[in-house]
């Protein structure tokens, strides 16, 4: 079972508690069995147009509650939403999560909140999570309202996330209908906020390069919001990606951050009373391989980190150098105006970071493709490589080992010889570590001659020679770690051929290009 979703709040000012739990049990009726005029659920299970109904009450000394779950078999999988509520002496609590499970890991979800969220929140007369206020739909700023909104931005109490939605200069309505269209969808679970044209100009002022224009999103995590320095916690989709045939991709990747936080929620106290007999039935054994699974991953994080520990140390020294090269010929002035960050605004200025692993394909198709060629085709399945609590670090892994091909194939064209494990051997600035651990110039001779081969069946340019599909076993691991989500780039080296350059042909997670050991 898979969580997608949980929505957490608490009403404290509620003076009638019961009922809403008794009207939010009618509104969970009504959803469930798709009928308006639908009569409260008893308690058990109800089994409604092959669609399984259960329904538990608690009325004791922990409070009155309602646990109702609907748990329906689509042909996507079987999908769960589990509402839960409990009114006690502190006010009222709900969460609602929604659940699913399926035998096809690698297709693609569209994630979003329930219908009946909507109908829950207007029961209540302010839902709140910790200091931030729910909203069913987007809320509209106007320029009075950005000094308030950016002291709630860096309030560092705040706990749910803002999607702010800036307006294009002179177009309203664009703004205000994308930002209609991701509130309903992260409803009880993100903030999203709409910023007419002028505020958004304001927005920008008050913020810098921390804010969001030009008809760009952003996501501010409950994070700290003070320096440039922040920039990287708070996703940036530009206004580009939300033009082109990409856009709903990017709107789904915006809910899909949002929604895997909201996962990694704790549950309050109070409301663990609907958990306890699930508890206690936890197998010891399964939370041992669970232990034993999570020190593995951090023994590989742990080596991850020393190998960005020493090509950092490496990367300085080569910066250090060059600054003093600088400084030896009176040119330390270029060094220093060089080493400042280009904004959003410098389209042509190849990016210093991204935020995501679709982000770095799309940088390297707009930035690389003098010597690299990513088609289309190469990404797959990177919706849960970008929604996962490294998608930033993965995103800049994979940038990195995409400059690392571009930089070789450059070599290549100047006259440098050997190939990509050589050309990186040698220490190159731009170069990939040349270790079995982060990069792999051919599979094992079972895997080649095996089940597996053609999933390492990519399409490459007709140019190459080699007919409409190749067989691609040189790869960047862009992490060891993270199982099956772990990204992987395949690529063909055609630096000494007719194209002069290297090929993409997959980006996706390992699960999409399986070896014997999986």
């Amino acid at each position: 079972m898979s969580l997608l979703y949980r929505a957490v709040w608490k009403d404290a000012t509620e003076p009638d508690r019961r009922a809403v739990v008794d009207l939010a049990r009618e509104c969970f009726s009504r959803w469930a069995t798709g009928d308006p005029a639908a009569a409260r659920l008893g308690s058990g299970e109800t089994i409604i147009n092959g669609k399984s109904v259960t329904v538990k009450l608690i009325d004791d000394d922990r409070g009155y509650g309602v646990e109702a779950c609907s748990r329906e078999d689509l042909p996507s999988g079987v999908w769960s939403v589990r509402m839960r509520l409990l009114a006690t002496d502190i006010g009222v609590h709900a969460w609602v999560d929604v659940d699913m499970e399926t035998d096809s890991p690698s297709q693609r979800i569209a994630v979003a909140g329930p219908g009946l969220l909507k109908d829950l929140l207007v029961l209540f007369q302010r839902p709140a999570l910790g200091k931030s206020n729910l909203a069913t739909d987007a809320v509209p700023i106007e320029v009075a309202g950005v000094p308030v909104l950016a002291d709630v931005l860096r309030d560092p109490d705040r706990t749910l996330p803002f999607i702010v939605v800036s307006s294009p200069a002179g177009d309203q309505d664009t703004g205000r209908a994308r930002a209609s269209q991701i509130a309903h969808r992260v409803r009880g679970i993100a903030t999203v906020i709409a910023l007419d044209p002028a505020a958004t100009a304001a927005f920008r002022q008050a913020l810098g390069s921390l804010a969001v224009w030009g008809g760009a999103i952003r996501t501010y995590v409950p994070a700290p919001l003070e320096t440039d320095a922040d920039g990287w916690r708070h996703r940036y989709v530009p206004a580009a990606a939300l033009a082109g045939p990409g856009r709903h991709a990017a709107i789904d990747r915006t809910v899909y951050a949002v929604a895997q936080l909201s996962t990694r929620r704790r549950i309050p106290a109070e409301l663990r009373v609907f958990t306890d007999d699930e508890q206690a039935t936890v197998d010891p054994t399964e939370v041992e391989q669970l232990r034993e699974e999570l020190q593995f991953q951090v023994d590989l994080a742990h080596e991850e980190l020393a190998d960005v520990q020493r090509d950092l140390a490496r990367a300085n020294g080569h910066l250090d150098r060059l600054r003093r090269t600088l400084e030896s010929r009176g040119l330390a002035d270029l060094y220093w105006t060089s080493s400042q960050p280009a904004g959003h605004d410098d389209a042509t200025e190849v990016p210093e970071t991204v935020q995501d692993v679709s982000e770095a394909v799309a940088a390297a198709q707009e930035h690389l493709s003098d010597a690299v060629t990513v088609p289309a085709s190469a990404p797959r399945e990177l919706q849960g490589i970008d929604t996962s609590p490294n998608a930033f670090a993965l995103g800049n892994q994979a940038w990195r080992g995409l400059q690392a091909l571009a930089a070789y194939a450059r070599a290549k064209q100047a006259g440098v010889s050997g190939n990509f494990w050589s050309w990186c051997e040698r220490g190159e600035p731009r170069g990939w570590p040349a270790t079995s651990k982060r990069l792999a110039m051919r599979e094992s001779e079972t895997l080649r001659n095996g089940k597996h081969a053609e999933s390492r069946m990519f399409p490459i340019d007709p140019r190459v020679g080699v007919g409409p599909r190749v067989f691609m076993e040189a790869h960047i691991k862009v992490s060891e770690g993270g199982g099956n989500l772990a990204p992987r780039i395949y690529f063909y080296d055609d630096t000494d051929g007719v194209t002069g350059r290297v090929h993409v042909g997959f980006v996706g997670p390992h699960y999409l290009v399986p070896n014997s050991k999986a």
